[in-house]
């Protein structure tokens, strides 16, 4: 195992899926045997307002604290969220931007129209999922330890809308063929 910590901040706004996608991953986490944090938050609107959530994962049994300003990972689903939390970043982190909604011209990222995508398969609300689905092959880089099937538990475990259920397990395939290994943007 090359880490024992790592940490994802996921931003969006209210209404993408951000806590959903925490939460998801968290529920991952604990199902493969690795200790998760989880920290959301979300400004006083409900729709449109700002929403993200710090994650830390571990193989360690130290509870590490999920506010952090050092992320090894970050994920935005929208403009306002990436010029507001990219400081978050350490130098060199990996950087998911949504660029159905963002459009980036100073940092190195992955940039995948993630909205167009999920509207594609039918519902722009599982964009979130697709990005969920691309951190699989970077968590069981990092752990050694981080399946498919324990995303796709933590959908079973989350999500009650049976509609919703699908779609997202259809989006995180579309994510996880995004990275994978061997790919030209296999870069982790």
């Amino acid at each position: 195992m090359k880490k024992s910590k790592v940490q994802i901040i996921i931003g969006g706004a209210g209404g993408q899926g951000i806590l959903t996608a925490g939460k998801v991953l968290s529920y991952a986490c604990i199902k493969s045997g690795l200790e998760v944090s989880c920290l959301p938050a979300y400004g006083a609107e409900m729709r449109g307002g700002y929403v993200y959530c710090i994650l830390t994962i571990s193989n360690s049994e130290d509870v590490f604290s999920p506010i952090s300003s050092e992320c090894d990972v970050g994920i935005f689903l929208n403009e306002k969220s990436f010029h507001m939390l990219s400081s978050y970043l350490k130098q060199g982190a990996l950087i998911f931007l949504n660029s159905s909604l963002i459009k980036n011209k100073n940092r190195k990222a992955f940039e995948f129209p993630a909205t167009e995508e999920a509207e594609k398969i039918g519902d722009g609300k599982v964009a979130n999922m697709i990005f969920v689905g691309a951190l699989i092959p970077f968590i069981k880089k990092m752990f050694n330890k981080f399946r498919k099937e324990d995303i796709l538990w933590g959908v079973e475990k989350l999500i009650r809308n049976e509609k919703l259920k699908d779609l997202s397990k259809k989006a995180i395939e579309i994510g996880l063929k995004l990275l994978e290994p061997g790919s030209e943007k296999w870069e982790i």
